[in-house]
């Protein structure tokens, strides 16, 4: 029986801790399910020079093409891009073309002008 109680006591003090980390960060515990804002929030990897973002949870890509958003697993040749000048951002919505504006506000359109950080083509 003192076993039953020394891990019943044990389980305790474990949830007990893990709830008082999470209200000190104001985060909800890690089993607990995404509600609000940590539910909205999609990382993407944007790339300035073609205005491209990859999002790699649900392995797409979104590109521009003649005025409309084109979204697919694989982006097209012509659109190749050098993964070192992705930019990560994080974006409360699952279509980042929706915020484009703001990301080409804030991480700029077309600044290597083709060359990479070497000034190499």
């Amino acid at each position: 029986m003192s076993k039953r109680l020394h891990s019943l006591c044990r389980a305790c003090i474990f949830v007990a801790g893990t709830t008082y980390a999470a209200l000190a960060t104001g985060a909800p515990p890690p089993w607990a399910p995404a509600h609000g804002h940590r539910a909205k929030q999609h990382q993407y990897v944007y790339y300035p020079e073609r205005q491209v973002y990859y999002e790699a949870e649900r392995q797409l890509w979104f590109w521009l093409d003649g005025g409309s958003w084109q979204i697919g697993a694989k982006l097209p040749l012509s659109l190749g891009v050098r993964t070192n000048e992705g930019v990560k951002v994080v974006l409360e919505t699952e279509k980042p073309y929706e915020a484009h504006d703001y990301v080409v506000k804030h991480y700029g359109k077309g600044r290597h002008k083709g060359k990479d950080k070497h000034g190499r083509d």
